[in-house]
């Protein structure tokens, strides 16, 4: 093959790459998962006040292992992240959005706001438990706040997904593989879990 003929079949296929649509790719839902999550962040941020810190931070403290299921008795975290899931799937829901295209438009916007999110978190966890997590920075990725932070933002993503019709391990699936450096280490079972009670609340 001559040289030109081959820079001519890289050019093609680089177009291609460029031009390619992705696969259940709806702007419509793109920009519902963009709006809503603005939304449902500017919610936790006025609602931060409100989280006290839980009767069991001590508890914790001396060894107690903290669990999504403990964190989901923290006062006020729960209702603050159910009200955020309500902003988010509202958008889907006004338009008939579900299934892929939102698991796929989460998956998008929720990693370009992954940081704004685990940012807000951390301060909420940073109240509700003032004794675990003392000295801790939400930006550090060898200590527990970091990985608690991640593992509650992944569930309202899953909770925000399932409330407008995508399968509970689907949302995971998708979401997952969007976060920073995914969420090999966070059990799929308390994401899980911890998003039922997020979407119920």
């Amino acid at each position: 093959m001559k040289a030109f003929e081959l820079k001519q079949l890289i050019r093609e296929e680089i177009y291609k790459t460029l031009n390619e649509v992705e696969p259940n790719v709806d702007p419509e839902a793109e920009k519902d998962a963009e709006l809503g999550l603005k939304k449902a962040l500017a919610s936790l941020k006025s609602d931060i006040n409100s989280i006290k810190p839980s009767p069991k931070d001590k508890e914790l403290k001396e060894g107690l292992a903290l669990t999504a299921g403990l964190i989901a008795g923290a006062p006020g975290l729960i209702n603050a992240l159910g009200k955020g899931v309500n902003f988010i799937s509202s958008f889907f829901q006004k338009d008939g959005k579900k299934g892929t295209v939102v698991g796929n438009s989460l998956k998008k916007w929720g990693h370009q706001l992954e940081e704004a999110y685990l940012g807000i978190i951390g301060d909420i966890l940073l109240k509700a438990f003032p004794s675990v997590y003392a000295g801790q920075s939400v930006t550090n990725k060898f200590s527990a706040l970091y990985d608690m932070s991640h593992t509650i933002y992944a569930s309202l993503l899953v909770a925000a997904a399932v409330s407008s019709g995508v399968g509970a391990m689907e949302a995971h699936s998708a979401i997952a593989s969007g976060l920073e450096g995914g969420l090999s280490a966070f059990k799929a079972s308390e994401v899980v879990g911890l998003a039922a009670k997020i979407g119920a609340a």
